[in-house]
């Protein structure tokens, strides 16, 4: 996964989270927020698991398992004292 890739795929998370913020908000303003609405529950449902899905890319963002673009240099002090990285 590429720097671009990773931006890409939060900008999406953060689309979904408006939307799901919205929806939420409108049940909130009807006084339906709650868990005994199923509505309620299948949103708060999609949040979790795009809160899962944030998590996940944050997780290999931090292991490094992001990817340069080809034909970027590799970046970083490991590049610079593992020849091999480049």
């Amino acid at each position: 996964m590429t720097l671009e890739e990773y931006n890409a795929a939060v900008k999406q998370i953060l689309a979904e989270q408006q939307e799901i913020a919205t929806a939420t908000g409108q049940l909130a303003m009807s006084g339906q927020a709650n868990p005994a609405n199923p509505q309620f529950s299948q949103i708060m449902t999609k949040q979790w698991s795009v809160v899962q899905k944030m998590a996940k890319l944050n997780t290999e963002l931090m292991l490094g398992i992001l990817t340069p673009k080809k034909g970027s240099p590799p970046a970083g002090p490991r590049a610079a004292v593992c020849p091999e990285v480049q």
